[in-house]
C-alpha cells in the first residue's frame, strides 16, 4: 500500500493510491509545477473504491508518494484528504 501526499500552499492531502497504479503516479509527480492537469487512481476513503482523482499540478508545490507502514495494532490510521 502505497499513498500520495500533494503540498500546496496552505493545504496537504493524503490519497492511497489504487493497487497497480504507483508506477504511474510516480511518473505524473514529475509535473509539480507545472501548467498541466492528470488522472491518477486513487482509493476513495468512504467507499474504499477506487477512482479517478484529477490534479491540477500547477497549484502543487511539492508531492512525494510514500509506501505505508504499519503502525502498533490498534493505533488509528489518519484518513486520505485534505488535511487543515
Amino acid at each position: 500500500m502505497a499513498y500520495l501526499m500533494l503540498y500546496g500552499v496552505g493545504w496537504t492531502q493524503r490519497w492511497r493510491i489504487a493497487d497497480g497504479a504507483v508506477a504511474e503516479v510516480k511518473e505524473e509527480i514529475d509535473r509539480v509545477g507545472r501548467d498541466e492537469t492528470t488522472h491518477v487512481q486513487v482509493v476513495d476513503p468512504g467507499s474504499e473504491e477506487t477512482t479517478t482523482l484529477v490534479v491540477a499540478w500547477r497549484h502543487v508545490a511539492t508531492a512525494v508518494v510514500l509506501g505505508s507502514e504499519q503502525g502498533p495494532p490498534g493505533s488509528p490510521a489518519e484518513p486520505a484528504g485534505q488535511y487543515p
